[in-house]
């Protein structure tokens, strides 16, 4: 079994449904939390693939956070490798830099939205078996064009790359698909503040996620089930 890199940026955005499933199909997880002063490890060493998690940092802070640049050199050492890489929102953007893409800031889209699966994800071995269309929480301000060579997966209405794949192995996505209801109540007691200023309304995102989060749930286990089977 292999051992697989999980990097976490903050406290509320950990890897949730993906390292229950890791663990529980035998694989090792060692997790790097960056909100905690670990460092990024500087080579791909032994480690049997890489998850890198979301944040409220952006791709255009490298300036004063380190720690991204050294994510990107990461991620670029992963797929030189053609070793599983997940990226989830902030780490879908740092894979998209790493390919080379100019990654910006924009509108907000926060909460939950419509999600549509675009042609080549009806193929996809890791995203085929999701429905094509389906809710999904969506919390970001950063969006990128797909990498040069990359596959399209899923779009919302506002953000015309939601996911791709590169290769056979690299997959970034904006949604976050990870989070229990339990995750999404924390991130939004923990952000109301945000919330108010980009007018999100608080409990139209808690009535969402009472309706949406189980069946979604499932949906995503049986992703990154896909997505495990890659590590072999």
């Amino acid at each position: 079994m292999s051992e697989v890199l999980i990097i976490q940026h903050q406290a509320g955005e950990g890897p949730g449904t993906i390292e229950e499933e890791l663990l529980g199909a035998g694989h090792k997880v060692r997790r790097v939390r960056i909100d905690q002063g670990d460092q990024v490890p500087d080579e791909v060493g032994l480690m049997g693939g890489l998850v890198v998690m979301g944040g409220s940092m952006g791709v255009g802070d490298q300036g004063k956070l380190s720690h991204l640049k050294a994510e990107i050199a990461l991620l670029k050492q992963f797929h030189k490798a053609e070793k599983p890489i997940l990226g989830i929102c902030l780490g879908a953007q740092l894979l998209a830099a790493a390919l080379g893409t100019e990654v910006a800031a924009g509108e907000k889209e926060i909460g939950w939205f419509p999600v549509r699966k675009l042609p080549d994800a009806f193929k996809d071995p890791v995203l085929r078996r999701l429905p094509e269309n389906f809710p999904a929480l969506m919390w970001h301000r950063d969006y990128f064009a797909l990498p040069k060579g990359a596959v399209p997966l899923l779009s919302t209405d506002k953000c015309a790359c939601a996911a791709f794949r590169h290769g056979k192995k690299a997959y970034g996505l904006v949604p976050h698909l990870e989070m229990t209801a339990a995750m999404v109540d924390e991130m939004v007691a923990g952000s109301r503040k945000e919330l108010t200023a980009a007018g999100v309304e608080v409990s139209g995102i808690l009535e969402d996620t009472s309706e949406h989060s189980e069946p979604v749930e499932e949906l995503a286990r049986v992703m990154w089930r896909a997505w495990i089977g890659l590590l072999a």
